[in-house]
């Protein structure tokens, strides 16, 4: 009994020197740990540095495959025949920058426009649901048919829209 008492009383000590030992890690600055594990390395300004630059070249190569995926394949090959054609390096990529870039805003140009579309077709089919309102306290049947004939004029307006953009 008294053995078990005493082997007891060592496990609680040895509990109690465990819970120390990981407060006292608690209290050391999170830094320091690192360093002493040698995790740490560098500054953090410089490591934030390097993934923001990694993040930019990644979205920047985004948008180069964005806008490769909307030029045509055969005027893609005619450009690059015209560059590889070019012997002075820095005329050379003087020309592609040139190109990528109107390749660039063309496609700008084109979302802009599909953009503007659905800004028009979504205030037309705004305008119908207005005349639809309007329609249904209407007695008169001369004023119904003429607020059906508006609304359809404005769908028929919106899917021919639409049709030109798809």
């Amino acid at each position: 009994m008294a053995r078990e008492k005493e082997r007891l009383k060592e496990e609680e000590e040895a509990k109690l020197k465990e819970v120390e030992e990981e407060e006292e890690e608690d209290d050391q600055p999170l830094e320091r740990r690192r360093e002493q594990r040698g995790q740490y390395s560098g500054s953090k300004s410089e490591e934030m540095e390097k993934r923001i630059s990694e993040w930019v070249a990644n979205l920047s190569l985004g948008e180069e495959e964005e806008v490769a995926m909307y030029i045509p394949k055969d005027e893609q090959e005619a450009a690059m025949k015209e560059w590889e054609a070019e012997g002075d390096v820095l005329k050379r990529q003087a020309m592609e920058d040139e190109k990528r870039m109107e390749w660039k805003l063309r496609m700008m140009r084109e979302q802009k426009k599909r953009v503007d579309a659905v800004s028009e077709a979504v205030k037309d089919l705004e305008e119908v649901q207005r005349l639809t309102l309007r329609l249904t306290p209407q007695v008169d049947l001369q004023q119904k048919v003429e607020i059906i004939a508006q609304s359809v004029e404005r769908l028929a307006r919106v899917q021919e829209q639409q049709y030109e953009f798809s």
